[in-house]
């Protein structure tokens, strides 16, 4: 994959450089252990791919998955962030999420994080089956969380499958919107912003790496179905779910446009309507009133920043938006 991917940049006049960043998920890569980091720090010497010195590099870690000479060996590779696929603080939730890990691994986890002073990230699951009649208290859950000192929160709804064996008993849209809000709004009493749909962090920890996704730069990606984008080429690559063959999209200048705003909207930067409907203001501008009113977000047609309600329909917002422009 490497091969290819070098191949890739150099089709496009551009190569690697010491990476800002670095990402290591998509399954379970605490699994690798103290092998796994060695092994991949051949392959990055072997390829002359450098870590910057003041860089963000992140490690997916999930609880029962590690053990201390591991994540020794990834700190030692360059590893400064880590994070933690909790989910839930209760064992029947976790057996309803098909989680390998017990509470008790959760726990070991967060106290090891906590007592190592390690910049860590929560994942954080809502919108769980049987969430009423098995009465879950997600901010108990939270707040027994936050007393680990995590920087940072993820907070995922979960999306089944139409083969999931609870899909009947997932809670309605009305009670996901109330338990989103409810747990936003804790987090940010608690110090957190709210700086991307799904993402909370106190200040100075947002993600560096994602943020990089969601402001449309140059993202190189490895991995089966992993993603990368090449911004001033417009052109976004694929990997298969399997093998090491690339599928690669070159974006239209629209396209692109349309992306960049979507990804825009995500974040608690905001957007310039403006800038990608100058020929609007009036149509807009009463769009944006209406979200206001409906406390939606806060701005005017200069700029316009989506509240936590707003971000949670998010899609449906940019739909009304092309739609009526």
């Amino acid at each position: 994959m490497l091969d290819k991917h070098a191949s890739l940049l150099t089709q496009n006049d551009l190569e690697m450089k010491k990476l800002k960043t670095l990402y290591i998920g998509g399954g379970t890569p605490s699994l690798w252990g103290k092998r796994g980091a060695g092994f991949l720090a051949g392959q990055f010497q072997s390829y002359e791919i450098e870590l910057s010195e003041k860089g963000e590099f992140t490690l997916e870690v999930n609880p029962g998955t590690w053990d201390k000479e591991g994540i020794d060996a990834w700190r030692s590779f360059g590893m400064n962030r880590f994070s933690l696929g909790i989910q839930s603080l209760r064992s029947d939730y976790l057996k309803v999420l098909d989680r390998v890990h017990s509470v008790e691994d959760v726990f070991d986890s967060l106290k090891f994080f906590k007592e190592n002073n390690d910049n860590f990230s929560v994942d954080f699951m809502l919108g769980l089956p049987r969430s009423k009649s098995m009465e879950r208290d997600v901010i108990a859950e939270l707040g027994e969380i936050l007393s680990y000192s995590p920087k940072h929160i993820s907070l995922y709804i979960l999306t089944a499958k139409s083969n999931y064996k609870f899909k009947d008993e997932l809670p309605d849209e009305h009670f996901l919107e109330e338990e989103f809000l409810r747990v936003a709004n804790f987090l940010k009493d608690h110090g957190f912003s709210h700086y991307e749909v799904s993402n909370f962090a106190k200040p100075g920890y947002e993600s560096v790496h994602n943020l990089m996704y969601w402001r449309s730069e140059s993202v190189g990606a490895l991995g089966p179905s992993a993603v990368g984008l090449l911004s001033d080429q417009k052109l976004r690559y694929k990997w298969k779910p399997r093998g090491t063959e690339l599928e690669i999209e070159c974006l239209s200048d629209e396209q692109y446009v349309l992306e960049k705003l979507y990804m825009a909207m995500r974040t608690h930067h905001g957007f310039s309507p403006k800038s990608y409907f100058p020929e609007k203001r009036e149509a807009i501008s009463f769009i944006l009133n209406d979200w206001s009113e409906h406390e939606l977000g806060r701005g005017d047609f200069d700029h316009f920043r989506l509240s936590s309600k707003g971000l949670l329909v998010l899609d449906g917002l940019i739909d009304q938006l092309l739609t009526h422009c």
